[in-house]
């Protein structure tokens, strides 16, 4: 009687021990490919002698977010946080996601989506870090490819990569396959907005300085506007703003995100801060402002904002804003 009562038991805990492995299984498997990335880009992230280091939203290749891009992001996180360099001390901190979205809803910023050099920049000022991890997810067959970068927050450099295959569970299929506003798979497709018509040119006289604006193109992600100046009044030198830490030129999508410039032209100058030119009286001076990291979906600008300044004899002036509204942003 022992040894049967000693065999049922036995044949218990090996059952026991098989169904909670079969369960398991799916978790581990991520989990260890996880921890790969994660271990090898530590040692890139403390060789680099970065401090403090953020983990984005992962996306597809188009750059759009799905559910399952945000959970492989969460769980890199964690695995980053805890990763362990053999020993010795990593050097550097993960910002919490929660707390990241959080300062970046306050500052009216995306942390979702392809990361351009400008938007680096913006996170790294903003968040406090030295550098931004971008992940892409790309489904292959019975597995899903994941590529991680480490970006540079003030240069946007990649400074680190690898990559790891994960099989495509049943779990990571229902995640890939959801859209990330609701957490639910759209019935639907949601339909293309139209395009508004187009509208005259617009007009603003400030100061005796006439800005008549042509239109704003998008070409991949840069919105650039291009307008004419005119000098109604003597010939005098105007400074054109970009994208300066205290006063910037600006554009709002019909989504409600707010763009900075990231650099201006004023007839033959440029440059990513500001520009300056004389501009001679009656005569129009093309001007272009271009603006990164605009979203595919937008298709017009609710609100742009221009801003310049004159310099006169006692030096330059106080910043001047000049504003069009509802222009059509053609591709």
């Amino acid at each position: 009687m022992r040894k049967i009562h000693f065999f049922r038991l036995s044949l218990i805990c090996i059952w026991s021990i098989a169904i909670s492995m079969a369960f398991s299984y799916p978790l581990m498997a991520h989990e260890r490919e996880i921890n790969n990335l994660s271990g090898a880009l530590a040692w890139d992230i403390a060789s680099a002698g970065k401090k403090t280091v953020a983990v984005v939203d992962f996306t597809d290749l188009q750059g759009n977010v799905t559910e399952l891009g945000r959970f492989l992001a969460e769980e890199f996180s964690v695995a980053l946080a805890g990763a362990d360099l053999a020993g010795a001390d990593k050097g550097f901190e993960v910002i919490d996601r929660t707390h990241l979205r959080t300062i970046l809803a306050e500052h009216k910023l995306s942390a979702t989506g392809i990361i351009d050099p400008q938007t680096a920049r913006e996170l790294g000022k903003i968040a406090g870090v030295d550098a931004l991890i971008t992940g892409t997810i790309t489904p292959f067959g019975e597995s899903v490819r994941i590529l991680v970068k480490i970006l540079d927050s003030e240069t946007a450099r990649i400074i680190g990569a690898s990559g790891e295959n994960i099989a495509k569970t049943q779990v990571i299929e229902e995640l890939l396959a959801r859209g990330i506003e609701t957490g639910v798979a759209p019935a639907t497709p949601t339909p293309a907005r139209p395009k508004p018509p187009a509208v005259a040119q617009q007009s603003v006289e400030v100061k005796g300085l006439l800005f008549q604006l042509d239109g704003c193109k998008v070409s991949g992600q840069t919105a650039t506007c291009s307008f004419l100046i005119t000098n109604k009044e003597v010939d005098r030198t105007v400074g054109l703003r970009a994208g300066t830490r205290e006063y910037f030129s600006r554009l709002f999508d019909d989504f409600g995100y707010e763009y900075r410039a990231n650099r201006a032209r004023m007839a033959n100058a440029s440059g990513e801060e500001w520009v300056q030119s004389v501009l001679v009286s009656g005569v129009p001076t093309r001007a272009v402002i271009s603006f990164g990291g605009i979203s595919p979906q937008a298709s017009r600008a609710t609100l742009l904002e221009i801003k310049f300044r004159q310099l006169t004899s006692r030096g330059w002036d106080d910043i001047t804003i000049v504003q069009f509204r509802n222009i059509p942003l053609s591709r």
